[in-house]
């Protein structure tokens, strides 16, 4: 969906998260991932103090206090969607939605248990990082990692006449999401990985010298305690991202946004 008029930068930032939510909950196979993960965490949740970070039309916030948390805090920095969250969770006496970046957020009681889902397609290009700046510590974070997974193929079995491999090299460089079948490519090496409370760095590179093919993918898979929740291609919130291979070593550089991170991606090689 794309938006056709000319708005303001902040109308325009607004509405455009209110149309990305909108596929968002179109991922059936997201949404019963995370419904699976926080019914094998309501042990955790019952009876406790829980904060929706990015909660966007609070559909888990309502998940939560229906799993019997005392209290939910459903932070949204979005005025559309918290407006409407309001109106939607105006039946659950123990939620309460704020308007605010989770970030500024500041609970009047101990958090103890903190929902996310701040994935980006690579990772790190979105709100992973505001996880670290939060003003309260949570008992317990949901998902709580997260791995970039590779794949290099042999152009032959995806480019055609249109998407040939001499228009790939001509886009040497440059990161395209979606541009092939996902569900041909499987991705089988992590380039990056993600903890929650361990240290992680802005630049990341990694090298591919031991394996062939002119085309290289990228794929985020969420996880928790170690276990695989969704990833891309399954989950249709998160398509794999590709580019033509120009060299053996990567480097993927995080520049904090207006919104999320800005991906710098370079060959540090050449083939």
């Amino acid at each position: 969906m794309d938006i056709m008029n000319r708005l303001t930068p902040e109308r325009f930032r607004d509405v455009d998260d209110v149309l990305a939510f909108i596929s968002i909950y179109d991922d059936v196979q997201r949404s019963y991932a995370y419904r699976h993960m926080l019914y094998s965490l309501q042990g955790l949740i019952q009876g406790a103090v829980c904060v929706e970070a990015g909660c966007g039309l609070g559909l888990f916030s309502a998940e939560m206090a229906q799993l019997g948390a005392r209290k939910v805090y459903a932070v949204e920095q979005n005025p559309i969607l918290a407006e409407m969250a309001r109106e939607r969770l105006a039946g659950f006496a123990q939620i309460e939605v704020i308007h605010a970046p989770i970030q500024e957020f500041d609970p009047p009681e101990p958090v103890d248990f903190l929902l996310h889902e701040f994935y980006g397609q690579l990772l790190y290009d979105e709100d992973l990082f505001s996880l670290d700046q939060l003003k309260f510590r949570p008992g317990y974070v949901a998902p709580n990692g997260g791995e970039l997974l590779a794949g290099v193929f042999p152009a032959n079995e995806f480019t055609d006449e249109i998407v040939s491999l001499d228009l790939l090299k001509r886009l040497n460089g440059v990161l395209v999401s979606g541009l092939f079948d996902e569900s041909e490519a499987e991705l089988a090496f992590p380039v990056m990985q993600w903890r929650y409370g361990q240290p992680f760095s802005l630049q990341q590179r990694y090298r591919i010298h031991d394996v062939d093919g002119e085309l290289l993918a990228f794929g985020v898979q969420i996880s928790h305690n170690g276990q695989p929740i969704c990833r891309a291609g399954s989950c249709e919130n998160w398509s794999h991202v590709w580019t033509y291979r120009s060299g053996e070593t990567f480097q993927f550089t995080f520049i904090p946004g207006q919104a999320g991170e800005e991906v710098e991606f370079t060959w540090l090689d050449e083939l």
